[in-house]
């Protein structure tokens, strides 16, 4: 005998052989049904698929009557020697083989004599493992097997590749995630048309929105924009860029009115990220650049203050030049300081944002800045020499603009100082627009000017009404949406509400603001010492499932208490979000009931008797009983399709699965596995071999009475193997048979009660 040697690559080789640890804890239909047919396909007791550990080979899958044993020591392992070569190893008598004739897997009685083994190999081309054929007398393969077994192994390798590639899946799923969920900055999966898919932590905290009211929502929703649309073409314009380190400024509203200035990037996925998420999606990673923008806004401050101080240092220039006229012996020096003073103002003026329009005490303009020229489209040649009300006044407005100059010459004559006012102005081209007007008049002598300094608020106009739609556009959208939305205090008073409380719960929406929880809602339903509220008041997020009666009856509904961590701290107000969920329910139930039933007999699928019986098996052996596992196979089926259709054989098949249903106890468990294949489990018995032999006679005599199908009477018969076990254990604690063990032999006493002749029953020994 000698002991299999060691691959070039077996470092590399058990790595992969761990990849498909997964199929060890249970046998894979898939490699089961290939050992099946396989066993078929070549005659011969045992066909199976092994990989090849480090010290052990452990069958994956293995077809055979009487096969218990699922692991075996590497170094007398047959598919050891196979997994050395890339050829099919075949070993027409181990007996004869100096390599094997010593080995106890041979020398055992009814010992391997025949063995074949085709290398099975992975992905990456190592060797796992190997399908093998086994016999207890000599053989030879022929040219043609060679080749089925060597398709019979590709078909082994397509799966264990599945396998792979799924794990590989998982991975890249577990990495997405990880980035994903522990990103210091914003991230989002949107879609194509700029919705929300996804959202992290990050950007949860740092919108202030969970992401139940994100998701499936426009990103424009949160934007404070005046053109959400042209902002969303230019993030189209950033993901189409060749440089993908574009980004666009963003200013965005959080629910409480507080905005936020982000720093956004977005692109599409990675390929490697696409496998892990739906494809077609793009990823946008937003910034908090907010103190940076305060400290903007603060330097436009000092700006005002700036022209503020000149608006003074104007004044105190009126005032020298008064007392300037009673110092005559000063008059040259003190005029020359003013004219340097003037052009120093001029150029402050000149550099000013905001424009500066003087006019004289008639209301003709007598000086105009840069800003101004931008400001109304004049030039200072063009508007110098000019009435005021002719180059900014709309016509409409001319006649009240000199009443209201007049008063203000009046007013400002008595008590002097500064006047603001909100106006509407015109453009060169005819365009009106809203100023802000700020008066002051300043008097040097006989000389009387009017200094006039104009911002434009189109801009903040803009904003407050598009403030104003917002606030609408919330309400409006709350009062729609089919959840109940509603935001409670700290002290569980509520702030808001939307139209679902009325269509809920009867209750009047404007009626809602201001009472308590418990007061509003039934106590059944929110307590306030219920654990969820004191839990949400805390600052924990909290979601729960439950059942109450609204004016609609009783319904399911999912419930979300978010608190507003933004509070300085607890007891949190919280935001309150129920969906009803009755129609999910109800459809999860059905398709739970689809999953697990054959829909066209009704009865247990391949997948829910297989769970059924490893739960029978391990009943018996906590009480000690017996169990009885019947396979049936309708005789002549077959024939029944071919010769009146699918449609006579389907009402065959349902008038099979009726009659076993009838002769066999309600705790009895009848499936179909697949085509004309049931099963039936009999438990709690204590004697399994003499009732599994009275309920199968039983069976065959109440399928043999003649029955009327479709306007055709025929007479059922079904070949029935049985295989029994009294619940024992093995020395190891393990059962003694175990589900898959029990299913093979009662399918190979099927067939040896199909060769005995129709209506039969083989009971395995």
């Amino acid at each position: 005998m000698q002991f299999p040697g060691l691959p070039a690559n077996e470092v590399l080789r058990l790595q992969a052989v761990e990849v498909m640890a997964p199929l060890l804890s249970q046998v894979p239909p898939e490699l089961d049904r290939l050992s099946r047919l396989a066993a078929r396909h070549f005659k011969v007791p045992l066909a199976g698929v092994t990989l090849i550990g480090k010290e052990v080979q452990r069958v994956c899958a293995l077809h055979g009557a009487g096969v218990a044993v699922l692991e075996v020591p590497r170094e007398v392992s047959f598919c050891g020697h196979a997994i050395l070569g890339a050829q099919t190893l075949v070993v027409p008598d181990a007996r004869l083989d100096p390599r094997f004739a010593g080995n106890p897997l041979v020398t055992a009685p009814d010992g391997i004599v025949f063995y074949a083994g085709c290398p099975v190999r992975s992905s990456q081309g190592y060797a796992l493992g190997a399908l093998c054929l086994i016999d207890r007398q000599p053989r030879q393969l022929t040219p043609q097997d060679l080749e089925d077994l060597r398709e019979f192994a590709d078909l082994v390798e397509q799966y264990f590749w599945g396998v792979e590639a799924s794990l590989r899946a998982q991975r890249s799923q577990a990495q997405f995630e990880l980035i994903f969920n522990q990103a210091a900055v914003g991230m989002a999966l949107v879609t194509p048309d700029w919705r929300w898919s996804r959202v992290n932590p990050q950007m949860e905290r740092l919108l202030a929105r969970p992401a139940a009211d994100l998701l499936g929502a426009s990103l424009s929703q949160v934007l404070y924009e005046t053109n959400p649309s042209q902002v969303l073409g230019d993030l189209q314009g950033l993901l189409q860029s060749a440089q993908p380190t574009q980004t666009r400024e963003l200013l965005c509203r959080r629910p409480d009115g507080s905005l936020v200035w982000f720093l956004v990037g977005v692109s599409c996925l990675p390929p490697s990220w696409e496998e892990a998420s739906d494809p077609g999606l793009h990823i946008l990673v937003a910034t908090d650049i907010t103190a940076r923008k305060v400290s903007e806004q603060a330097l436009a401050v000092l700006q005002q203050e700036l022209e503020h101080r000149v608006h003074e240092r104007t004044q105190e220039l009126s005032q020298t030049n008064a007392r300037l006229s009673l110092e005559v012996a000063q008059r040259e020096a003190a005029q020359q300081a003013l004219l340097q003073e003037k052009e120093h103002f001029r150029a402050t003026l000149a550099n000013a944002s905001d424009a500066f329009i003087e006019v004289d005490e008639q209301g003709w303009v007598t000086d105009w800045n840069q800003a101004a020229t931008q400001t109304f489209g004049w030039t200072a040649t063009e508007a110098v020499g000019r009435a005021l009300q002719d180059l900014v006044v709309p016509a409409g407005h001319r006649q009240g603009h000199r009443l209201g100059f007049a008063q203000f010459r009046r007013s400002a004559l008595r008590p002097p100082g500064k006047h603001r006012f909100e106006v509407l102005a015109q453009h060169r081209d005819g365009r009106l627009f809203p100023v802000e007007l700020s008066l002051s008049e300043n008097q040097l002598g006989a000389r009387v000017r009017v200094n006039a300094f104009l911002h434009d608020i189109s801009a903040r106009k803009a904003v407050e009404r598009e403030l104003l739609t917002s606030r609408a556009r919330l309400r409006l959208l709350a009062d729609n949406l089919p959840a109940l939305i509603a935001y409670v205090d700290e002290h569980l008073v509520y702030q808001f509400n939307n139209l679902a409380y009325e269509h809920w719960f009867g209750l009047p929406v404007d009626k809602i603001v201001g009472q308590s929880v418990e007061r509003v809602l039934h106590s059944a339903f929110f307590k306030p010492d219920h654990d969820y509220l004191r839990r949400a008041q805390a600052g924990e997020s909290v979601t729960f499932d439950s059942r109450i009666s609204t004016a609609r009856g009783e319904i399911r509904v999912h419930t979300a208490f978010v608190p507003d961590t933004a509070m300085e701290g607890p007891p949190f107000g919280f935001y309150i979000l129920a969906h009803d969920v009755t129609e999910q329910y109800q459809l999860q139930q059905r398709l739970a009931h689809e999953a697990s039933h054959d829909p066209l007999t009704g009865l247990p699928n391949r997948r829910a008797f297989l769970q059924r019986l490893v739960e029978a098996l391990a009943r018996a052996r906590r009480q000690h009983s017996g169990l009885a596992l019947m396979f049936l196979d309708v005789d002549s089926f077959k024939q029944y399709n071919d010769t009146h259709g699918h449609e006579f054989g389907d009402a065959v098949l349902r008038h099979f699965a009726r009659t076993l249903q009838a002769v066999v106890r309600e705790t009895d468990g009848v499936a179909r596995l697949a085509g004309d294949e049931f099963t039936i489990i009999l438990e709690g018995l204590s004697q399994p071999s003499e009732h599994a032999r009275l309920v199968a006679s039983k069976l065959i005599e109440q399928l043999a009475q003649p029955v009327s199908l479709g306007g055709h009477r025929i007479q059922l018969a079904a070949s029935i193997g049985v295989a029994v076990t009294d619940g024992g254990v093995s020395a190891e604690g393990e059962p003694a048979l175990s589900a898959e063990i029990l299913l093979s032999r009662a399918d190979a006493a099927m067939y040896r009660a199909k060769a005995a002749g129709k209506g039969q029953f083989v009971i395995a020994g």
